[in-house]
């Protein structure tokens, strides 16, 4: 199944033994969206690494990528507050579409033009590039399930049935991350 290869950094660190870690600031400040950073696993993992992080990656080159990331939008976005992990992550899945999901519209909108454009490839690249960089990303095996039961649900076009799996499951995660741990 899809899922999203991204979380939440923070830019000053959260305790006292990690990365860019500032002694007196509040969690509050450290919390609040100004000082924070989506970043795919890989990334924040480095950004992170106890040995390496501060000094390869300190406060002001990661505000400097948000400030270029954001763009015209930064000003807006560093007024928002503290954020809620889950929260904002439920937010982020229900506005990124996934990727079989972003394909299938590429092929209707292929079929209906008969056109491959410049944007199309971009986007068909970035496609690609979270699939491969993913690593919950399809395999033979989902690929082989999803498969059959698109076959026994029968009688229904197979990108919509593989729309509508992918939103189930979707769904059934963001519940299950709010379960209690056992």
């Amino acid at each position: 199944m899809y899922r999203k290869n991204v979380q939440i950094a923070h830019i000053y660190g959260v305790r006292p033994n990690a990365p860019r870690y500032r002694l007196g600031m509040p969690d509050s400040e450290r919390d609040a969206f100004k000082h924070l950073l989506l970043l795919c696993l890989p990334h924040h993992a480095e950004v992170d690494d106890k040995r390496t992080g501060e000094s390869l990656y300190p406060p002001e080159v990661l505000l400097e990528w948000k400030r270029k990331h954001e763009g015209a939008n930064n000003a807006a976005l560093s007024r928002i507050g503290p954020v809620d992990e889950d929260a904002f992550m439920d937010l982020v899945a229900d506005i990124f579409e996934p990727p079989l999901q972003r394909l299938e519209q590429i092929a209707d909108r292929l079929e209906r033009t008969g056109t491959l454009t410049a944007e199309t490839a971009v986007e068909l690249r970035e496609i690609v590039s979270a699939l491969t960089d993913n690593p919950a990303g399809l395999d033979a095996r989902s690929v082989r399930i999803l498969a059959e039961t698109v076959d026994r649900l029968g009688g229904r076009r197979f990108s919509r049935t593989v729309a509508e799996l992918s939103e189930a499951a979707d769904k059934m995660m963001r519940a299950a991350r709010r379960l209690p741990e056992r």
